[in-house]
Parts: C-alpha cells; sequence; structure tokens
C-alpha cells in the first residue's frame, strides 16, 4: 500500500528515502546522530514519529516538538521553512529588502536536540540576510508585549513587516486554506517574527 503523499512509494521505502536525504542535509551532530543511532536500532517506530509527515502552518503558525525529522523543530526544518517564508514575503512586499524584517524569541529549549528558541531565531535571521533582508534581531529573550513596545518607535521605517507569532511551540496543528488564510492575516496585521 502507498503512503500518502508518498508517490507511490509504500511506507518503509518512503521512510528510507526521508531518512536517507536527512543524513545528506542535516549539520547539527546531535540530531543528525539520533537519527543515524535511530536507523542502527532499527526503531522504525520512532523514524516513523520524527520522518511521518512533514510539519505544517496551523491558526497559529508552526507547531511541533523539538526533535530530529521533518515532524519536528530543528537547525534544518527552521531553515527551510525561513527559505520558504522568505520567498512568499519578497512576493508580497518589493520593499521586504528596504524595510527587513523583525525576530524576537522565548525561553524554549531543548538541549538533546540542540535546538531552541535563540537558536533558531538566529537560523532564521542567517536566511534571511543571506537573501539581502535586512533584520532587526533581538538579543535576549522577550515577551511579545515588549516587542510590539519597542516596534514603535521604528513603526514608520520597518511597515510593512510581518510576524509569525508562536512559530515555535507545541504538538503540530493541520492546516487547511481558512487556517492559511487567517496566519496570514495575523502575519500582515503584525509586525514581528517570534520563535
Amino acid at each position: 500500500m502507498a503512503a500518502p503523499g508518498g508517490g507511490g512509494l509504500g511506507e518503509d521505502a518512503r521512510l528510507d528515502q526521508e531518512t536517507a536525504q536527512w543524513l545528506r542535509w542535516d549539520k547539527n551532530f546531535l540530531t543528525l546522530e539520533a537519527v543515524k543511532r535511530l536507523i542502527a536500532e532499527g526503531n522504525k517506530e520512532e523514524l516513523g514519529k520524527c520522518f511521518g509527515a512533514r510539519m505544517e502552518f496551523g491558526t497559529a503558525g508552526l507547531r511541533a516538538a523539538m526533535g530530529p525529522g521533518i515532524s519536528r523543530m530543528n537547525d534544518l526544518t527552521i531553515i527551510q521553512t525561513t527559505q520558504g517564508f522568505c520567498r512568499y514575503l519578497e512576493k508580497q512586499f518589493s520593499d521586504l529588502k528596504q524595510k527587513g524584517i523583525v525576530i524576537s524569541f522565548d525561553a524554549r529549549a531543548h538541549p538533546s536536540s540542540g535546538g531552541s528558541s535563540r537558536r533558531f531565531a538566529r537560523l532564521a535571521a542567517t536566511t534571511f540576510i543571506s537573501q539581502g533582508i535586512p533584520v532587526y534581531l533581538f538579543s535576549d529573550i522577550t515577551p511579545t508585549p515588549f516587542v510590539v513596545e519597542a516596534l514603535k518607535p521604528l513603526e514608520w521605517r520597518l511597515r510593512p513587516l510581518l510576524c509569525l507569532k508562536n512559530f515555535l511551540a507545541q504538538p503540530s496543528r493541520r492546516w487547511n486554506e481558512k487556517a492559511l488564510r487567517k496566519l496570514l492575516t495575523f502575519l500582515i496585521r503584525k509586525c514581528i517574527l517570534e520563535f
């Protein structure tokens, strides 16, 4: 039986394909070694959880546990998602490279995978900067109300910026067109990219 979205591949073949691609692309030693260990142990159940389905946007952004695989928040999924978000913003805002984007983060962390809000914010900032987009990155843990307040003096210069509220959080939710429209409306109204 073919796996959903697997292009006709069986579940084991799709899982093998996903993990092989992960091993080529992941540069984080901790998540890379975690996947290698699961493969060596033959732990198909845990590999299935890590690579079962790619995270999707829900009404509050991307939500998933931190850890290895396409189903989790980690260095690779943050970079890939930020690249896609960057492409979307460039299409929506012709002055994005003049205005820039603001990024903040909170205290969430997952030491066993090396993931944290701070690390993900820096990876996202690096991704935007590599595309010529200015980034205003907060230097410390910043609650949302502080970020919004700090932006008021810069508002004339930074608009339109987008935000991704709670980009990183708990279990993922599936999205549909209505949820995506809601998220994009929310993004356009605010001016922060938060991890």
